[in-house]
């Protein structure tokens, strides 16, 4: 299954970015993650991932995420609840973030047009696959974990969740039974916060 020209530009511009100014506030650099309801492209030819609208709710209660350059943690560019602003709205998950002074020369590289993506690193939490169409599964997200937003030079999104497994292991261990998807979730689940907390006590370095 291929992607026409229209649906390339319509995900591209999902999560374009931009910077917004006003006077004698600093510059806040503004974007989605995600369009709800929006399928990707395939990832790796294998599936196609969506989010349902309110996919992130839970986790934005009390969140601690943050935003960082290309998926870099040592360019932390803004951190929840102070610095990144995360809210869901009929569009989808739009973040704010205000960066620090050193930044500079990135909102540059966005105000030009060089970095116009978003991409975020999650956890699903409650999905639904669809495996009806022989050529391509649908994953649907209902319920996500959010741990990072960023800025992207190539949208990781569709393949959103770079950094925490490969699209071939989220394929290959996608449930065929409840009792599987229990199991599959919970392991998961312990491996994925093992990782974040890894990733937080570097920031805390």
């Amino acid at each position: 299954m291929k992607t026409t020209k229209e649906q390339r530009e319509t995900l591209l511009q999902g999560s374009r970015l931009e910077v917004r100014r006003e006077d004698g506030q600093p510059a806040k650099i503004i974007g989605y993650a995600v369009r709800w309801d929006q399928l990707s492209n395939p990832i790796f030819g294998m599936f196609q991932e969506r989010f349902s609208r309110g996919a992130f709710a839970a986790s934005l209660i009390n969140p601690d995420v943050y935003a960082s350059w290309q998926h870099d943690s040592r360019e932390i560019l803004g951190r929840t609840p102070s610095t990144l602003i995360l809210t869901e709205d009929d569009l989808g998950l739009r973040y704010e973030i205000t960066p620090p002074s050193w930044a500079d020369k990135y909102i540059e590289t966005i105000e030009r047009g060089d970095v116009r993506g978003s991409s975020f690193i999650f956890r699903s939490v409650r999905e639904e696959w669809d495996d009806s169409n022989a050529d391509m599964s649908i994953r649907t997200i209902y319920e996500a974990e959010l741990f990072e937003v960023s800025p992207v030079t190539m949208p990781a999104y569709p393949q959103s969740s770079v950094g925490i497994r490969s699209a071939e292991e989220v394929f290959a261990s996608r449930p065929q039974s409840e009792a599987e998807a229990r199991e599959a979730r919970q392991a998961e689940e312990e491996r994925i916060m093992n990782e974040h907390e890894m990733r937080l006590k570097k920031l805390k370095l």
